[in-house]
């Protein structure tokens, strides 16, 4: 299979929270650096990730009852910034709740 050697939107993601977060900036250097890393993070696919459903047994419904509604796929963290993906089943929310003195960046897929 050839590789197509564009970076993946993952490591784009990464390398600009990485600008983005490392040092302070002015409010207006925070506001451009944010606008740079809102971009890859709208473009980025399921199908980037990578992630295959769990595989289930044929004749197990109850399997599904008992696999969590929220999963957490860590990405990677640096001194900077962490970076993961929460999968939610069909139908599962998370509440909303509060992390001081963090930012973050969600998308819905």
């Amino acid at each position: 299979m050839p590789r197509d050697h564009k970076t993946p939107p993952i490591q784009k993601i990464a390398k600009q929270a990485c600008i983005t977060y490392r040092v302070p900036k002015s409010s207006a250097d925070v506001s451009d650096s944010r606008s740079e890393l809102i971009s890859p993070v709208t473009t980025v696919r399921v199908a980037d990730l990578k992630i295959a459903p769990r595989k289930s047994k044929p004749s197990s419904g109850a399997a599904r009852l008992q696999s969590p509604p929220v999963t957490y796929m860590h990405i990677c963290e640096t001194e900077v910034f962490s970076m993961g993906v929460f999968l939610l089943r069909p139908g599962a929310s998370m509440p909303l709740h509060d992390h001081p003195d963090m930012n973050g960046n969600l998308r819905s897929c």
